[in-house]
């Protein structure tokens, strides 16, 4: 998930509030995937998902505030310079945290992780990369904060919308889709679910949940002309992406309505609910969701680590563990909110002026 802001481009003022509180919302459901949780997870089925929710806005929010800038004025690594400004700072925030705690359990010898091991993970990972398994000892692509697995895979989507920007008629555009979604659909068989590209054996599952949703997200934006959508309830607009995470399907069928969901009720969702708006408390409550869920994503797992080890040295990690998910999800809320209010900005100035030299 990236830090799409639908509310705040000064260049393309326009705003999509209930679809910010759509990004909260889905924020929140991932939690669901990392917290161990059998209720939530029973309700929750499709948590991961929201990643492909995710990947649709972004490539709609993107094409909204730089798709006429990208054809002519922006070049692409200029606009992967702007990505990452945005996107670093919090996730800098939550490799720092993982790599504290890896360094306490390996301190109190919860941890075999060496310090020769330990310098090459962080540096890796510092700078945006995935550490390989041979230094990590483990498969999963971040594992100082494993959710960062779909930053990047965004980061090539965007990077990919950047290249073709001025050569992405409909003809071009139509292509990409059908040869990402052809890539998702022939890779879902070969999984469990489509809850994939979090570890480098399925790396190349998350890029094309992300090539499909973000070009998805782009078509849907570019047709925005051409179809008139009305307005839509707050309630329907949420309706719509609950029974998408919380729908109960059979295990026989979990691959096809993941790649039905993937492909197709996402993009929808964006499609329907684009023009919904809200007013007054509603708006307000739509607005923070938006403005937390990065940081909500991004931090949600090493505050989870960390509340686990602080409860285990207590002695009171087993009484505790039926009320993790609430605890995990008020404690990165609020560390998401404060993130924004004091951290972001200031490392967003130091970015681009570094930048800048």
């Amino acid at each position: 998930m990236t830090d799409t802001d639908v509310t705040s481009h000064a260049a393309r003022p326009e705003r999509f509030v209930v679809l910010d509180g759509l990004r909260g919302v889905a924020a929140f459901a991932v939690i669901a995937d990392h917290v161990p949780s059998d209720l939530i997870r029973a309700l929750i089925p499709g948590r991961y998902l929201a990643v492909d929710f995710f990947f649709v806005l972004s490539g709609f929010v993107l094409c909204h505030a730089y798709g006429e800038r990208l054809k002519s004025e922006i070049r692409s690594l200029s606009f992967l310079k702007l990505r990452l400004v945005r996107l670093y700072p919090l996730y800098l925030l939550g490799i720092m945290l993982g790599a504290l705690h890896l360094i306490y359990l390996s301190l109190f010898g919860y941890s075999e992780t060496a310090l020769s091991s330990f310098v090459p993970m962080a540096a890796l990972s510092l700078m945006f990369l995935p550490v390989p398994s041979n230094i990590s000892g483990v498969e999963v692509l971040y594992p100082l904060n494993p959710p960062s697995w779909s930053l990047i895979a965004e980061l090539i989507a965007n990077l990919a919308y950047a290249v073709l920007a001025p050569w992405l008629s409909l003809r071009v555009l139509i292509a990409v889709l059908i040869v990402s979604g052809l890539a998702v659909f022939h890779l879902v068989p070969n999984e469990p679910d489509l809850g994939a590209g979090w570890l480098l054996s399925d790396v190349h599952i998350g890029i094309a949940r992300a090539m499909f949703g973000v070009f998805a997200g782009i078509a849907i934006y570019r047709a925005r002309s051409a179809f008139n959508m009305p307005s839509v309830p707050v309630w329907l607009a949420v309706g719509l992406l609950a029974a998408i995470l919380c729908c109960p399907v059979p295990e026989p069928y979990r691959r096809g309505f993941d790649a039905l969901a993937c492909l197709i009720l996402m993009p929808a969702i964006i499609f329907f609910v684009q023009n919904a708006q809200a007013s007054g408390r509603i708006a307000a409550i739509a607005t923070w969701l938006g403005l937390v869920s990065y940081g909500v994503y991004v931090l949600h797992e090493p505050i989870y680590f960390w509340m686990r080890s602080v409860f285990g040295f207590l002695g009171l990690a087993q009484p505790f563990e039926v009320i993790d998910f609430p605890l995990v999800v008020v404690l990165s809320a609020l560390a998401a909110w404060l993130a924004s209010q004091f951290y972001e900005q200031p490392m967003r100035r130091f970015l681009r002026a570094f930048g800048r030299t």
